[in-house]
């Protein structure tokens, strides 16, 4: 941890949260103890997404990332691995990468000269015999590397904690419902860059909107939804979430929003909204993969559509605008959001160009979509920390008849709930309780 913590906070965690998770402490979104804490309890134990395979097709091909707040180094090295290395030199710490993408034969400290190859080796030291002994051993002084490093569907997940249990294990039944959106062609995905913007608000706060948080939409987006004539269905996206929606809470955090369409509906399940499909293309082509996508999906999930759903604790999916996203903490009422667009691989290039400018208009860094939630992020965030108010929790009672579904994975219940959200600070509450 990188500030002394308050030592009454460790026995304050267990108070934090109601036993049933109804009641939530407001210090979860402003504490700066409870946030030194989580670097190491949350975000030092979990499974991080990075970024995407498909932004280093090649050796040497390398983009800086973030694991919390700790950059990183992801490179593909000589013989195609993907490597995860932390961006500090072992000499004095400077950082060794100051781009955030290129393609590099080496790393290079601008401080002393120290040079790494792009499995982290250490390679150069300047002026080495002059002023190291004859049996100076660089193989101890490489880049720190990150132990775990594994991909599902080309995304790249790191762990500091070289103890944990496997990606695959980690995700669980998300996988069944990431396929939906990442999964559906046999030539996978690809990004089309990132965008990256800073809100202030506790990264906790979007976490628990993207798990499912359906409820905010009318009252928040309807000015959206009215705005443009040319829509022959303004609301059309809302309207098919409150008619087909199923809020979904996973072990581990996880969880999501998820629309089930009945078996005639064969528009509805095509991925993308109205408006996207109407961009010239777009529909043609969804359609013409359609079969394909059912096939490697299989007869329950043809129907399923991802609205949100997170990986705990911060990468969340937007199935339907084609993105995914990670909120990066920088600090405990500061993120900083970084957002890919992703399209079919295969696709046409003008498909991927309409996909690219319905994300910039819907939920980019100027989004429509996106201003109104980054605005409610931070009233939130603003709002648990004022001192008057701090010490009375929020309320998380909505969806309690949450159970079994006969063909979804997890505990289902309307979309009009809060049990994905208890669900969401259940897991982090037992993380936080474990030192």
């Amino acid at each position: 941890m990188g500030r002394r913590v308050d030592s009454n906070v460790e026995s304050d965690i267990a108070g934090l949260l109601s036993e049933d998770g109804t009641w939530i402490s407001r210090r979860l979104f402003f504490d700066p103890d409870l946030y030194e804490i989580e670097k190491e309890r949350v975000f030092g134990r979990s499974w991080l997404m990075v970024g995407h395979d498909s932004q280093i097709p090649n050796p040497g091909d390398f983009f800086t990332s973030f694991m919390g707040e700790q950059s990183v180094i992801v490179v593909r090295d000589n013989e195609g691995k993907i490597r995860v290395h932390l961006n500090t030199c072992p000499h004095r710490g400077m950082p060794v990468c100051r781009e955030d993408r290129g393609n590099a034969r080496t790393f290079y400290c601008v401080y002393h000269g120290w040079n790494f190859a792009r499995d982290g080796e250490l390679v150069g030291v300047p002026n080495q015999r002059a002023t190291y002994p004859r049996d100076f051993d660089k193989s101890d002084l490489g880049l720190i590397a990150v132990p775990r490093v594994e991909t599902y569907c080309g995304l790249i997940f790191a762990n500091h904690d070289a103890g944990a249990t496997s990606l695959d294990d980690y995700l669980g039944d998300l996988r069944w419902y990431l396929d939906t959106s990442l999964n559906r062609q046999p030539e996978g995905i690809e990004v089309l860059g990132v965008q990256r913007w800073r809100v202030g608000t506790n990264w906790k706060v979007p976490a628990e909107n993207m798990v499912g948080d359906v409820a905010h939409a009318p009252a928040t987006h309807s000015s959206v939804f009215l705005i443009n004539p040319a829509d022959p269905d303004p609301g059309g996206a809302l309207k098919s979430v409150l008619e087909y929606g199923h809020n979904v809470a996973l072990p581990g955090g996880h969880g999501g929003t998820f629309r089930v369409y009945p078996k005639d509906d064969a528009d509805g399940r095509l991925p993308g909204e109205a408006a996207l499909r109407a961009a010239p293309g777009v529909g043609e082509y969804l359609e013409s993969v359609q079969a394909r996508a059912e096939e490697r999906l299989g007869e329950v999930r043809k129907h399923v559509k991802i609205a949100t759903c997170i990986a705990f604790p911060n990468l969340f999916l937007l199935g339907s605008n084609f993105t995914f996203r990670v909120a990066h903490p920088r600090g405990p009422m500061k993120s900083e959001l970084w957002s890919w667009v992703f399209v079919d691989r295969e696709a046409p290039q003008e498909v991927k160009d309409a996909q690219r400018k319905f994300f910039t208009l819907t939920f980019g860094a100027g989004g429509l979509l996106e201003q109104d939630d980054g605005e409610n992020w931070e009233g939130v965030t603003t709002g648990a920390a004022h001192i008057a108010a701090s010490e009375h929790p929020f309320h998380y009672g909505a969806g309690l008849e949450a159970g079994p579904h006969p063909e979804l994975p997890g505990t289902v219940s309307v979309a009009y709930s809060e049990h994905t959200q208890r669900n969401l600070y259940r897991h982090w509450h037992n993380l936080m309780l474990k030192p």
